[in-house]
C-alpha cells in the first residue's frame, strides 16, 4: 500500500524553497474545506465550525514529514503569514527542523 502523501493535498498556495544549510522545505497554504472529494464542501455551518482555523500555513520536509502548521480564521491574515514563512525559512531567521505544532488542540 502507497504511503500517504501532503503533495496530495489541494492549496492555494505552495512553494519549495531552500534554507541557507541547504536543505529544501515546502511551504504551504491551504483551505481545509472543500478539498477534492470533500463531500461537504464550504458551506455555512462548516465555515462557523472552522472559524478559528479554516487556513492552514505548512511546512513540510520531502517525503512529507510535517514540521510546522498553524491555522487562520480569514484567508488575508493567512496568506501574509505564508509570505511571512517563505522570507524567514529562506533568510535563516525560521529552522523548519525544530517542529512547531498545534497548541490549541483539545485532548
Amino acid at each position: 500500500m502507497p504511503l500517504w502523501s501532503m503533495d496530495e493535498w489541494q492549496f492555494l498556495e505552495r512553494e519549495v524553497v531552500t534554507d541557507p544549510k541547504g536543505r529544501q522545505w515546502t511551504i504551504a497554504l491551504m483551505d481545509v474545506l472543500g478539498q477534492q472529494g470533500d463531500p461537504d464542501m464550504p458551506n455555512k455551518l462548516l465555515e462557523l465550525q472552522y472559524s478559528s482555523g479554516r487556513y492552514f500555513t505548512l511546512i513540510y520536509a520531502d517525503g512529507g514529514a510535517l514540521q510546522r502548521e498553524r491555522g487562520y480564521a480569514s484567508l488575508p491574515e493567512a496568506t501574509i503569514a505564508y509570505g511571512n514563512l517563505l522570507v524567514a525559512v529562506i533568510d535563516g531567521s525560521l529552522d523548519p527542523s525544530q517542529p512547531v505544532f498545534r497548541q490549541d488542540l483539545e485532548d
